[in-house]
């Protein structure tokens, strides 16, 4: 039953995380997440940078900051989905090979961990570059979204 549940745990992680990782965006329900953390993706603050007067030094910085994490996660990007379709193949078989799969979801999970790992370094950096004043505004935007408020 241990087994099964781990198998079950990796799978999900594995499809969920496979679309993230494949082409480096998070999907709504996890970009909620991030806000409610009170980080803020790259993509709202490019959006937003008008109204929150961000500064050419500081989309300089961000913008290098976004290509340092690209450049870093470009190789598990591409490695990741292979990973992933080799323990849905092992999980296919019948029987399962229990030790392999059980080593290839240990590879998969600690690949899916160091690319969440280093999107989590991003958004802390991200938001290091911004003043208080960029961060109450951002919040109160985002809190305004989140409730459904204008």
């Amino acid at each position: 039953m241990r087994f099964a549940k781990l198998l079950l745990v990796t799978l999900l992680c594995s499809a969920s995380l496979g679309v993230t990782a494949q082409d480096a965006t998070v999907d709504r329900k996890d970009q909620r997440e991030v806000l409610k953390m009170g980080l803020y993706p790259p993509d709202i603050l490019m959006r937003q940078q008008q109204r929150l007067g961000i500064t050419d030094n500081q989309r300089q910085s961000i913008a290098a900051l976004v290509k340092t994490f690209q450049n870093g996660v470009t190789e598990l990007q591409w490695s990741m989905p292979n990973e992933q379709q080799k323990l849905q193949q092992l999980l296919r078989s019948h029987p399962v090979p229990a030790e392999e799969a059980l080593a290839q979801s240990a590879k998969v999970l600690e690949m899916e961990s160091r690319f969440k790992q280093a999107h989590f370094e991003l958004l802390v950096a991200i938001k290091n570059e911004l003043t208080k004043e960029q961060v109450d505004m951002l919040d109160s935007v985002i809190r305004r979204r989140l409730t459904g408020q204008k």
